[in-house]
């Protein structure tokens, strides 16, 4: 994501921290928490640039420190993330060595700890230490996507900033930036609130064929000329390679269905399959908005079980099953 469009993804986050520049209230320690793919990193630079720009409108972007801290080789900016899994004491010792020198350059020093739920036992005592004697001009940012694993130590000594989910319209939009078709970026962007799941799941080499799965068990379903289990049952495997395809599959579903109750209570502006308008106007007509409310419950049912020890075949057959009901 390009570091203009952090104010459009988190507006309170960007807002929240202007004002701690503008008003010179500024937190010694900051943590960044949210789900995955909600750009607390980038956030992280971006607040970074607010602290070091040279120019009146911070951050400008352009100037040779916003440059420097987008490319990561600033020399006040210093990052830590983990290595194998884990944030070592080492690298915390490095890093107060490290901010104990006199500055290369004027101006703060700022460091960015990335996954600090990843820290262990020897090193969060370090940086505890590092954070109760904070020296003057210094700032740390921490990102986490899983606060209740932290010491609350370390969150009681940090302002803590709660990140939101990224909106479709903005996941919409960076798939649509790397070149992804308009239907499919629109698709993935209602699977998932994260721009680098989104990208997996747009890279993922058996994305299309569950996407064609979905669209032609609907199709049949609409035509009612063949049995939608002997199709599935031919033409599903890949579903069964792994749970996280077979999750993808049932989103897929769930989405589609949704169009179809959409389309039934009239509200076609929310229609995400807009390729299938056909077969979602043929199954609509065919059944009434309880049946279709009944089979979407049945999905998202299923879907919560997906990591339980359940028959996944017969599951899914008894879906079909009720899906084709006439």
């Amino acid at each position: 994501m390009a570091f203009d469009k952090i104010r459009s993804s988190q507006p309170m986050v960007v807002q929240l921290l202007e004002n701690s520049v503008k008003k010179d209230r500024l937190s010694h320690a900051y943590l960044f928490e949210g789900e995955m793919g909600t750009k607390k990193f980038e956030t992280a630079l971006y607040f970074a640039q607010m602290l070091l720009c040279t120019n009146e409108k911070k951050p400008c972007l352009t100037c040779h420190n916003c440059r420097r801290i987008a490319s990561q080789t600033h020399p006040n900016v210093y990052i830590i993330e983990p290595n194998k899994g884990i944030i070592k004491k080492q690298q915390i010792t490095d890093l107060q060595t490290e901010f104990s020198k006199t500055g290369v350059e004027k101006g703060p020093k700022i460091y960015i700890i990335k996954e600090i739920e990843c820290v262990n036992v020897n090193a969060a005592n370090s940086l505890l230490k590092f954070l109760e004697e904070p020296t003057p001009n210094t700032y740390a940012i921490l990102t986490t996507t899983n606060i209740n694993k932290l010491l609350p130590t370390i969150i009681s000594r940090s302002q803590v900033v709660q990140f939101s989910s990224l909106s479709k319209v903005i996941i919409q939009e960076e798939l649509e930036e790397m070149g992804y078709p308009v239907q499919t970026a629109l698709i993935i962007a209602n699977v998932t609130s994260s721009v680098s799941e989104a990208i997996d799941i747009a890279n993922n080499e058996f994305f299309m064929s569950i996407l064609d799965l979905v669209k032609e068990l609907n199709n049949i379903i609409a035509s009612q000329d063949e049995s939608i289990i002997i199709y599935f049952g031919e033409n599903s495997s890949i579903i069964y390679q792994d749970n996280s395809l077979s999750q993808l599959f049932l989103s897929l579903l769930i989405i589609y269905q949704k169009d179809i109750i959409n389309y039934k209570i009239n509200d076609q502006k929310h229609i995400v399959f807009t390729d299938e308008i056909e077969s979602i106007e043929s199954i609509a007509s065919n059944k009434t908005k309880n049946r279709l409310i009944e089979e979407l419950e049945s999905m998202l049912s299923l879907k919560a079980k997906l990591n339980s020890y359940i028959n996944e075949r017969l599951a899914y057959d008894n879906l079909l099953l009720s899906l084709e009901r006439r």
